[in-house]
């Protein structure tokens, strides 16, 4: 069940460039994958930028 958001979100031809699927059980913690908000962090531009930066020095692959 953990994997169905991703999956859907992969796989769906329906689903559009910037879309966060989750479950949609209470409190978005089980149930079955549906379109729901993303949180503001996620949208934070400083964090984004903060994370890509970590990767590529985690990872050693720059873009």
């Amino acid at each position: 069940m953990g994997a169905l958001p991703t999956l859907r979100a992969a796989t769906d031809p329906a689903v559009t460039g910037g879309q966060y699927y989750g479950p949609d059980g209470r409190g978005e913690v089980r149930g079955h994958p549906v379109l729901v908000s993303s949180s503001a962090a996620a949208n934070n531009e400083d964090v984004q930028k903060r994370l890509w930066a970590v990767s590529e020095d985690l990872t050693g692959v720059t873009f």
